[in-house]
């Protein structure tokens, strides 16, 4: 009989429902997987970059086009419905102005400059007030050095990142960072997390990581690679890289051209006097046979201008 009760008392214990304690949501197992079950699907904001709700970085050499990505990304998603805030600590309205021609932008895509006479000394909690008082879903910073932390020691990257996942959590904000590299991570070293500083706290923390590196073939080109991707299937892994060429569009602004996919082998490879004869060879004979530069471009995986320079010569 004293069995029984102790088996029966044992048996409501392990069977006891859970209590919320110590700042913890406490489930069964079975029940979180029930409930994970019921979540909406991902909605991809970007093709392969930006996932709604995720925490990104974009990263790369100074200079090779970040933020010319990263607007254009950010138009995208602004043409899309969502309200955008790009928190521009990069450009000066002259840069900014000889970059873009036509103002044609949708009115959802909002930008911020710094306010030099009256600057908050927090710049992301000023960040936070902004997007706040805009109401955006979507938030950009160019780039992770007007923070204010240095990223050298993992613990300030630490902090950083979780201060952001703080953000991103509180308002439901899907958030895009550009990161600076060193220039070793552009030429013949693949794109990897480990270019970034701070990278073991920063690759814990964060949801999404694309690296965009200039290709070796074609100074005009560049690659797109992730090396991250938390939520979803990752599909531009080093076999499959995205190709762009850097050029203005007809309204004269200048953004990036799609050149199709590659491996990232082949961008880092540097092209010998021999492989120059051989693609002027293959542009003369494809131009030969009627083909523009664009589409010579295209199948060649080179810059458009690349294609009129060969054939200049």
């Amino acid at each position: 009989m004293e069995k029984d009760i102790i088996k029966q008392s044992f048996k409501e214990l392990q069977e006891a429902e859970p209590v919320n304690e110590g700042g913890f949501i406490i489930e069964p197992m079975n029940k979180c997987i029930d409930e994970a079950h019921k979540l909406p699907p991902l909605i991809s904001l970007y093709p392969e970059v930006v996932l709604e709700g995720d925490l990104c970085i974009i990263f790369g050499q100074s200079g090779i086009g970040k933020t010319i990505y990263a607007m254009q990304i950010a138009r995208y998603i602004a043409e899309n419905g969502k309200r955008l805030l790009y928190v521009d600590c990069e450009m000066t309205p002259r840069q900014l102005g000889n970059r873009y021609e036509t103002a044609n932008f949708p009115p959802t895509f909002l930008r911020a400059e710094m306010d030099r006479e009256h600057p908050d000394e927090d710049v992301l909690k000023g960040i936070e007030k902004a997007g706040a008082k805009n109401n955006v879903d979507v938030v950009f910073i160019d780039n992770i050095t007007a923070l204010g932390q240095s990223l050298d020691r993992s613990a300030d990257a630490g902090t950083l990142m979780a201060s952001l996942n703080t953000l991103k959590k509180k308002y439901n904000w899907t958030l895009v960072v550009l990161n600076h590299v060193p220039k070793m991570f552009s030429g013949n070293v693949p794109l990897s997390l480990s270019a970034m500083q701070g990278s073991a706290k920063i690759n814990q923390l964060i949801d999404d990581a694309i690296g965009i590196a200039q290709s070796s073939i074609d100074p005009n080109l560049v690659y797109v690679k992730q090396c991250k991707w938390r939520n979803g299937e990752l599909t531009m892994g080093a076999d499959h890289v995205a190709i762009y060429e850097r050029c203005k569009d007809k309204y004269g602004n200048l953004g990036f051209v799609s050149r199709g996919f590659g491996t990232e082998q082949e961008h880092l490879s540097i092209e010998s006097g021999n492989d120059r004869d051989e693609m002027k060879i293959r542009v003369r004979e494809l131009s030969g046979k009627g083909m523009t530069q664009t589409a010579i471009a295209e199948q060649l995986r080179i810059s458009q201008s690349k294609v009129s320079r060969l054939l200049k010569e």
